[in-house]
């Protein structure tokens, strides 16, 4: 499910990206993909935005607390709880060339299409958004801003220089296995007994 939810979302901005640059930038602008190697580069491909999963928390606000439900032949069935998953979504531009050229301002240009992107739509759902796995429902696309400190730390642990880059913050991820713990036939009718007097 998080790899759906990730892969439609990339596919948005890809189309989005390729309208707003006329249909001249060739493949895909956008991958899917770690932020660094396991030695410290970029896993980006240079010339290329990446989207990254850098997080997940499961969402307690909404969190679904029903546990019994009637399947269509009026039998009651009991499941654990649907969890909801928040996940958080890096965008980097990697705009440095091969040969070392940087191409810094065509990052930016490109990163601010992405912001552009999601201000305009960060509501998904099936009857908007054909393109997306039914099982997923919706997605709600937040920006998420953080600190300074925190982005210094992020960046040390991914252990990767810096990219120009922007955080969002994926809400709504539904998980409902719907393997049955219990089953009970429904109320049928039923009969009140009085004590006689």
């Amino acid at each position: 499910m998080i790899d759906k939810a990730l892969k439609f979302l990339t596919d948005e901005m890809n189309i989005y990206l390729d309208l707003q640059n006329g249909g001249n930038m060739g493949d895909q602008l956008i991958v899917l993909t770690n932020v660094a190697t396991s030695t410290g580069g970029w896993a980006i491909p240079a010339q290329k935005m990446g989207v990254s999963l850098i997080n997940i928390e499961e969402e307690k606000v909404f969190k679904e607390q029903q546990t019994n439900f009637r399947n269509a032949a009026g039998e009651f069935e009991q499941y654990n709880p649907e969890i909801k998953l928040n996940l958080y979504m890096l965008v980097c531009a990697n705009f440095v060339s091969e040969n070392g050229d940087d191409k810094y301002e065509q990052g930016l240009k490109q990163l601010s299409r992405v912001i552009s992107c999601f201000q305009g739509k960060n509501v998904f759902t099936t009857e908007n958004s054909p393109g997306m796995d039914p099982e997923i429902k919706k997605l709600i696309v937040d920006l998420y801003s953080y600190s300074f400190e925190q982005q210094y730390n992020f960046w040390t642990v991914l252990g990767a220089k810096y990219l120009p880059s922007v955080l969002y913050k994926v809400r709504l991820i539904g998980f409902q296995d719907k393997r049955m713990m219990n089953k009970n036939d429904s109320v049928s009718g039923y009969s009140l007994q009085t004590p006689d007097l």
